[in-house]
């Protein structure tokens, strides 16, 4: 595989990670750690670093929400925050 074909590759598992999330086929966690894995395949790359900075937005609102004891419920701004952050992500891996 070419390195170009790869960066595809981790690109569409970031997308099917995110389609599977919103239709709630996998729990934030799960994406937290998809995104994770590509990101450091991706760590020379802008990709990467896009990813990574990404990524920090889900793991700190998932940190806190372990921290309340409650990860079933996210506070509305929560959610916005992570549709806002998955749409970024969309835009960047297309």
């Amino acid at each position: 595989m070419s390195e170009s074909s790869d960066v595809q590759w981790l690109r569409e598992g970031v997308r099917q990670s995110i389609q599977k999330y919103r239709a709630g086929e996998i729990a934030l966690r799960s994406l937290i750690d998809d995104l994770d894995s590509v990101s450091s395949n991706l760590e020379a790359s802008p990709l990467g670093e896009d990813l990574r900075s990404h990524w920090w937005v889900l793991e700190e609102i998932y940190a806190v929400a372990l921290d309340r004891g409650d990860l079933r419920e996210l506070p509305r701004e929560d959610e916005l925050a992570i549709e806002e952050t998955l749409d970024a992500l969309e835009r960047l891996l297309s």
